[in-house]
């Protein structure tokens, strides 16, 4: 009696399993980059966010003196300026600049680019509905964030 030993795979079957490997690897690393860009659009906006309620709350404590002082941010393409003041002055020492990660640009519908909040209240000093928002864009990506603050400071809409 005469036994068969050709125990193995063909050529076929391992050309078939490695183009499902490489498919499934190559979707896999595809979904990665996407998650990974969202991740970081959303990183930054977090960011702005976080520095327009500390200048809100800056105002409302009245940060800079006894009396309390306005807060604001002005808003550039490649960057944003932390400032105090009912005005941005650019030449303030006293201004704290936050330049974007390459890749990204602000657009703002804020007159002047400037947001600025009332000493004490906290509100949005000549607060206009329809002019505030501040996106957040890739350049290349097209990816995009939207952050819309209300008269109180508030954001109330991000996207």
């Amino acid at each position: 009696m005469k036994i068969n030993n050709n125990a193995g795979f063909t050529l076929i079957e391992l050309i078939v399993v490695i183009i499902i490997v490489s498919s499934l690897l190559g979707l896999l690393v595809f979904n990665l980059v996407g998650t990974q860009r969202n991740t970081e659009i959303s990183s930054q906006t977090d960011i702005i966010v976080s520095d327009l309620s500390s200048q809100q709350n800056k105002a409302m404590l009245g940060a800079g003196g006894s009396s309390g002082n306005d807060y604001g941010i002005h808003f550039e393409s490649n960057q944003y300026t932390l400032f105090e003041g009912s005005t941005y002055n650019p030449a303030d020492s006293g201004n704290f600049v936050v330049n974007l990660d390459s890749g990204y640009q602000l657009t703002s519908t804020f007159p002047f680019g400037d947001i600025v909040f009332d000493s004490i209240t906290g509100t949005v000093s000549g607060f206009l509905n329809g002019n505030n928002t501040v996106t957040l864009q890739e350049i290349n990506g097209g990816k995009s964030k939207t952050v819309t603050i209300n008269k109180y400071g508030v954001v109330t809409g991000e996207n």
